[in-house]
């Protein structure tokens, strides 16, 4: 075999990660795509990963985000689940289901002070935050700044009269935003489907 040949083989060769990085649902592992092929492109037990995982996170609210680390070592492998991230407890915290967008004139939602508190004790608890030796200061500072980022307003006491009446507002600014993105989308298809009319004649 020459060594171009055998070069060419070796490009060709597959080399695959021994870590595998996702993010799954609390309870909510399947067997289908994204994760499930991956997996059995490595002879990992899909059935037996989906069941493993399921019941390690059987006492987590189902439906929670949990960035999750899957270590291979040939047909072997074990599940390394982490804390949810950081934007997914803000928005817990806040009640929200996302950010701001550029355009919204209303900011996404508030939070207090304590929550901040709250969220960073829950992250440093976190072998990747531990190992870093980052201080509760930090975190807080830091969850301050994805908060200035997400539209999150930190505040030191929320009435909560105050804030239902807010949400309602924000609720009916995303009503009108789903309503004119849907507009716009028929009104780009009317046009599409005259311009294939058109060019049909």
């Amino acid at each position: 075999m020459s060594k171009l040949t055998r070069a060419s083989k070796e490009v060709k060769k597959v080399i695959h990660p021994n870590v595998i990085r996702s993010i799954i649902r609390a309870g909510g592992a399947t067997t289908g795509p994204p994760l499930g092929p991956t997996l059995g492109q490595r002879g990992i037990p899909i059935a037996k990963f989906v069941t493993d995982f399921n019941n390690l996170t059987k006492d987590i609210k189902p439906g929670v985000p949990l960035p999750t680390r899957i270590h291979i070592d040939g047909k072997k492998f074990s599940i390394q689940i982490m804390e949810p991230a950081t934007s997914f407890l803000i928005k817990q915290a806040a009640g929200i289901k996302r950010g701001k967008r550029p355009t919204d004139p209303l900011e996404a939602g508030w939070i207090t002070h304590k929550h901040v508190y709250e969220i960073a004790k829950v992250k440093i608890e976190q072998e990747s935050v531990k190992i870093r030796s980052v201080s509760l200061e930090d975190l807080c500072q830091s969850i301050a700044v994805q908060c200035d980022r997400m539209g999150v307003i930190i505040k030191r006491e929320i009435n909560s009269d105050e804030y239902e009446e807010f949400l309602k507002a924000h609720d009916e600014m995303e009503a009108n935003y789903q309503k004119e993105k849907e507009e716009k989308l028929l009104e780009a298809k009317k046009k599409l489907a005259k311009k294939l009319l058109k060019e049909s004649r």
